[in-house]
């Protein structure tokens, strides 16, 4: 399968993934959610049908089971079920008509086995081999998370949340440094970096002091430990990103500290009797995928003309 094929193929499951979790949203805002799934079966369709060279001009969305039947000699599955999904689209859009709530969970089991049953049968992979991984920039970033997926086929998981981490770092710099002005100045700095400003490199944190002296150091340390956990947060929450989703994968992954020379220092949380499962280490590999998607819905990189003048 060609590269196009699989970034397309990738786009798709991107759109499913988006309409599961609309579908979740209360009433009416859950209704949206048919839209998406019907367009992300009929990107499916015309991308099977350009895969498989059994297209048609101009077909319906009903015609593609008809063309594709063809090459397999039997129907995809699910036809039915999408017909349905069809004709609550076209309730929707043209008429105003919502699905009931029970409609929508039915249509989000329904587009899930189309998924599940036709990806092989066309593509020869499964749903879940499609990575949105392609979609990652910068290229430092990407090629961590493939070297994470690995680890974690290997069942590796503290190695790959170390790569995890570091292809997040590598994202946010990469898009934070792109929209630095002459001065360096990055729209996303929200105060000094304060590592160094604790009780410890102030004189504050030594036993031989006075009880006021160490009250000062706790002072200080619980001070700058507010701070940066605000910056941080005001960081995540400027670059667009879901916070909630972020403390998880906070938590999950490794510290990271860049000393003088660029590299990482980096400090595990888990140790490997108690490392996380592999849905958790897949859960922050997305959330790195779905945080690329969101920085690229709007990214620019500032040009400046360096003439003399």
């Amino acid at each position: 399968m060609d590269h196009n094929t699989t970034r397309r193929l990738a786009f798709i499951k991107y759109l499913y993934q988006t309409s599961v979790s609309q579908s979740h949203a209360p009433t009416p805002l859950s209704c949206a959610s048919i839209l998406t799934m019907h367009d992300a079966v009929e990107l499916f369709l015309q991308l099977a049908s350009e895969h498989l060279n059994a297209g048609a001009p101009q077909p319906n969305f009903m015609d593609y089971w008809d063309i594709l039947s063809k090459k397999f000699g039997r129907d995809l599955e699910q036809k039915e079920s999408m017909r349905r999904l069809n004709k609550a689209r076209v309730s929707l859009k043209h008429h105003g008509t919502f699905p009931s709530q029970l409609d929508v969970e039915s249509f989000r089991g329904s587009v899930t086995n189309f998924f599940n049953d036709n990806t092989p049968l066309v593509f020869g992979l499964s749903l879940a081999d499609v990575s949105l991984i392609e979609y990652v920039n910068p290229e430092s970033s990407r090629n961590k998370l493939k070297e994470a997926e690995d680890d974690l086929a290997k069942g590796d998981t503290l190695l790959a949340l170390d790569k995890i981490a570091l292809a997040f770092g590598d994202m946010i710099l990469d898009y934070e440094t792109r929209k630095r002005d002459d001065f360096y100045s990055s729209p996303f700095y929200f105060g000094r970096d304060l590592t160094f400003f604790n009780s410890f490199f102030m004189g504050l944190g030594h036993d031989s002091l006075s009880s006021t002296e160490r009250k000062l150091g706790e002072f200080v340390d619980r001070v700058k430990e507010s701070i940066e956990a605000m910056q941080e947060a005001i960081k995540i929450l400027a670059l667009g990103l879901d916070y909630r989703k972020y403390s998880k994968f906070r938590q999950l992954t490794p510290h990271l500290t860049m000393v003088m020379s660029g590299d990482h220092f980096i400090r595990r949380k888990f140790e490997e009797a108690n490392k996380p499962s592999v849905d958790d280490t897949r859960f922050c590999i997305d959330f790195v995928v779905e945080s690329a998607l969101a920085l690229a819905e709007f990214d620019y990189t500032l040009t400046r003309d360096n003439r003399k003048t």
